[in-house]
């Protein structure tokens, strides 16, 4: 059985077994979506998705992540959550906190830091074996929520979510028929981010892959900064917004009514400055 059926399969067991999960997808057919316009080619949307409040909010500082059981190890895992072998090093699960169709984490078996340097061949290879997704990574410091554990995550593909690079933020794009060729232009603009950022662990960044037209694609959006300074205000200025992947490349998650409603064009246009770095 090809990779994609096995997936289309778990999520129909997965969906039967697990009550939450069933409701999440349900209803993200429901969601809030409201879109801004930047000319007829600029587009980004913001969805407001109060699942997400747990994954917008994480506190993800050292002593946090050390005093609470990391969800995606195995034992502390729902037990009806089940999941599908990859490369022999990963597991395949459902996400249970949608943001996108068919969203998927894949978290490594090993409990170690969320690092993609030299995994990139594996996001690759998955971006192929499913064709109609896009794969996508958030570093340490760029949205995700488990730091301290390596994953990726997958959903169906969007014109939204593929378009590459724009005005609004910075976005590098790699793209060959040959996979080991992006992973060694990748691996220069690593040494290059690096070099600007020399005091982190792993260069501040996060990352789109998938297969189009043949061609392995891959967005690569060099941050700054972890959260805007919206995030961090009180009352009615604040904005309770955590960039990752996703909204680095034009969805906006919104786990509050309250932020939805209120976010402007000209929140957006700041928001990504703050976060986004500049690559000239």
């Amino acid at each position: 059985m090809q990779l994609q059926q096995e997936i289309d399969q778990l999520f129909i067991e997965q969906q039967r077994d697990w009550v939450q999960l069933r409701i999440a997808i349900e209803q993200l057919d429901y969601v809030k979506v409201k879109e801004f316009n930047w000319g007829s080619e600029l587009k980004v949307n913001v969805q407001f998705n109060p699942a997400r409040i747990q994954s917008v909010s994480a506190k993800v500082d050292k002593s946090s992540i050390e005093k609470r059981p990391c969800f995606l190890c195995s034992e502390n895992r729902p037990k009806v959550q089940s999941g599908i072998s990859f490369l022999d090093k990963y597991i395949i699960l459902v996400n249970p906190f949608p943001i996108l169709q068919k969203h998927l984490t894949i978290a490594l078996h090993s409990h170690v830091p969320q690092r993609i340097r030299r995994k990139t061949g594996d996001m690759l290879t998955l971006a192929e074996l499913l064709p109609e997704h896009i794969v996508f990574y958030n570093g340490p410091k760029c949205g995700a929520s488990a730091p301290d554990h390596f994953h990726l995550q997958a959903g169906l593909k969007s014109p939204l979510l593929m378009a590459g690079e724009n005005e609004l933020r910075s976005c590098l794009v790699i793209e060959s028929s040959s996979k080991q060729e992006v992973e060694d232009r990748f691996e220069d603009v690593y040494q290059y981010l690096h070099s600007r950022q020399p005091d982190e662990e792993e260069p501040l960044l996060n990352l789109i892959a998938f297969v189009e037209n043949n061609n392995y694609v891959m967005h690569i959006f060099p941050r700054k900064a972890h959260r805007p300074k919206q995030f961090y205000e009180e009352g009615k200025r604040q904005l309770l917004v955590s960039p990752g992947a996703i909204d680095m490349a034009g969805l906006i998650i919104t786990a509050r009514e309250e932020d939805f409603n209120k976010i402007k064009k000209e929140d957006i246009e700041d928001i990504y400055s703050q976060v986004s770095m500049s690559i000239i």
